[in-house]
């Protein structure tokens, strides 16, 4: 038997092992995702199939048996046939959604695994019985559950009779260890399927693999010279990580089907009654007992099937959404970047939504740590030097073995519309805005991006402002804003601003159409850090800010501490500022410009003042607005030609 194969070509399957894989318990692999959730994010993934990664697991196996073989060490048949059992049937207990169904069963997939082959009933059992007798079977589940970590091997390493030794725990890192043939198989599948690339030389590597003394037992090691092909799929594993498997799609498919099947536990009775037991318990049970006939059951488009059912015969709105995941996983999920917590976005979400559901699950949060390199039960990745056989954690090398941690929060409007029984009209007119206006200011980190001007007093009012303004541009909006400001810094000092730091608390009002606007902001502490000085320009800081009830400091100990301030501070300058601004349209973009009257009081010195500023921003700091920016500078200058000896680019205000 050929398979044809996307990343070796041809593999050829003779005996038991094309039994295997022409069997019902194996067929069903080519309707298990590989990599489940990723698939939304990577369409082409969905090609990628549990049988096709086992048969490639597999075939890796026979091809690094051979290498070891020609390499001049002896491997006894009975622990060939079960290594390349082993990799061929390691995956056999998968199911649909792979490792989130190990979680609604509780059971493991390796456990799952061993249990379809030691039932009587299945084809699996009963090809390997009929070839190698039931004593071989209970020999291979046992050398799964040493790889499973289970068990232990306590066969000494002494000659047999037929001149080959015990060769079972080297044979078990080739399918369990750091650089195993099950990890090497699927990343270069994925970045395959991916279009990322693969960044393993595999055909190199294998051919690295020596057998050598280490201890008590026979073990794989790498020559020194070659440890960079470890190196490079350790980089590539590390990045797959990131890139597929802990992708933020992955993630919020993982966290809507969940949601999904706690609606279902609560409305059971939508599933149709065509459904078979096995499908009807996974959808119902938190956690399934299932037989294993039941279990292999479970594959990707029986369940599909019936959820494509539900939606279309279903009066639930929120079931019908929850059933069609794959649509809205990528068009309604918004991701926020900009690392604030979970806790603080569901804060200002209640300021907005009196009726904001406690346990709301339209807002979530994952994180994942990628761990590049760790010990295995089997232990270190071995590198033969000159000095002798060296752990790889002990030496130097060109690539990061530290941990990498990667978060996402994510919101979605559409499922906290559904949560609250609204309408799309109601929910529209209602929260709509001021929920996106929240998403918005937290989707990405924000970086205030302004040109200011302190003007001499009389030199320039705000109705002169405006006239020379809307004489060349379009006006779109406009706005009063009155705040009292405090800055903080140390009290000896004023290290924070020695750095280009300043740090505020904010009580602030914003009058749109004579109307109080965005009440649920007016209280917040305000940290900017300067980024560059574009001294004939412009200034850009980026800023982090937290939205609260109070402007007293202390009330902010949480947000000062991820900042990592941790000095005393004091009040050092209280600014009250009334501000006009105006939204003009230049070139296309929306340019906030306004006029400030800022009366100042310096509290160490008690010097008081007022300071009249011009300030010029591209709405919402948005990247393409910033060349406008020069133009809207040119016009003011042009027109107001005592500005140009002012611009200014002042630390606190």
């Amino acid at each position: 038997m050929i398979v044809k194969d996307v990343i070796y070509g041809e593999i050829e399957l003779n005996g038991i092992y094309e039994e295997i894989v022409n069997c019902s318990e194996f067929l069903r692999l080519q309707d298990i995702i590989q990599t489940a959730m990723s698939a939304l994010e990577y369409t082409e993934l969905a090609k990628e199939t549990r049988y096709e990664h086992s048969i490639g697991t597999y075939h890796l196996m026979c091809k690094t048996l051979k290498i070891i073989e020609e390499k001049g060490h002896v491997i006894s048949n009975e622990e060939k046939e079960m290594a390349k059992l082993v990799a061929l049937l390691h995956d056999i207990g998968h199911g649909a959604n792979s490792y989130l169904l190990e979680t609604i069963t509780g059971v493991s997939h390796e456990q799952r695994g061993i249990d379809i082959i030691r039932d009587e009933e299945t084809k699996i059992h009963q090809i390997i019985t009929r070839r190698y007798g039931k004593e071989f079977v209970e020999k291979l589940v046992s050398f799964m559950e040493v790889i499973y970590g289970n068990a232990e091997i306590k066969e000494p390493l002494e000659i047999r009779e037929d001149k080959t030794i015990p060769l079972k725990p080297l044979l078990a890192t080739l399918i369990s260890h750091n650089i195993d043939l099950d990890r090497l198989d699927y990343i270069r599948r994925e970045s395959y399927y991916t279009g990322l690339g693969s960044l393993t030389n595999l055909e190199q590597l294998l051919n690295s693999f020596e057998c050598v003394l280490a201890g008590k037992q026979m073990c794989i090691s790498i020559p020194k010279e070659k440890m960079h092909y470890v190196e490079a799929t350790i980089l590539e594993r590390v990045r797959n990580y990131l890139e597929i498997y802990y992708h933020d799609t992955d993630a919020i498919g993982n966290h809507t089907f969940i949601q999904l099947l706690d609606e279902l536990r609560k409305h059971p009775e939508e599933i149709p009654n065509t459904t078979s037991i096995a499908i009807k318990k996974f959808l119902t049970q938190p956690k399934a007992n299932l037989t294993t006939k039941e279990y292999m059951e479970l594959t990707n488009t029986p369940i599909e099937q019936v959820l494509s059912q539900i939606a279309q015969t279903t009066k639930n709105e929120k079931l019908r959404y929850l059933c069609e995941y794959k649509k809205h996983v990528k068009r309604d999920y918004q991701i926020l970047y900009n690392g604030r917590n979970e806790n603080y976005i569901r804060n200002l979400l209640k300021k907005v939504i009196p009726n904001f559901p406690q346990d709301s699950k339209s807002i979530f949060s994952k994180e994942h740590t990628v761990v590049p390199y760790k010990k295995t039960r089997f232990g270190s990745t071995n590198i033969t030097t000159k000095a002798g056989i060296q752990k790889f954690e002990d030496l130097p090398h060109a690539i990061s073995l530290q941990p990498i941690t990667k978060k996402v929060i994510a919101i979605n409007t559409e499922l906290l519309r559904l949560e609250l029984g609204l309408s799309k009209q109601e929910f529209q007119s209602r929260y709509a805005e001021i929920v996106q206006e929240i998403i918005t200011s937290q989707a990405k980190p924000i970086q205030d991006f302004e040109l200011k001007y302190v003007v001499p007093k009389g030199s320039i009012t705000y109705a002169s402002l405006l006239r020379a303004l809307e004489a060349k541009y379009e006006k779109q909006d406009s706005a009063t804003y009155k705040s009292k400001d405090v800055y903080y810094d140390t009290p000896e000092d004023f290290s924070l601003l020695a750095k280009g730091s300043i740090l505020r608390t904010r009580n602030g009002v914003t009058y749109h159409n004579k109307q109080e606007s965005r009440p649920y902001k007016n209280k917040r502490v305000t940290y900017k850090t300067y980024v560059e000085e574009g001294k004939a320009s412009f200034t850009t800081r980026n800023k982090l800010e937290e939205i609260g009830d109070t402007t007293n400091l202390a009330d902010y100990a949480e947000f000062l501490q991820e900042l990592g301030i941790q000095e005393e501070l004091q009040p050092k300058l209280e600014v009250n500022n009334l501000r006009k601004l105006v939204t003009f349209l230049v070139n296309g973009n929306p340019i906030d410009i306004s006029f400030n009257i800022a009366k100042y009081e310096c509290k160490p010195e008690r010097q008081e003042g007022v300071i009249n500023c011009v300030e010029i921003r591209p709405r919402d700091n948005q990247i393409i607005g910033r060349d406008v920016l020069l133009e809207v500078k040119q016009t003011l200058e042009q027109t107001f030609p005592r500005t140009k000896s002012n611009a200014y680019q002042c630390k606190y205000l």
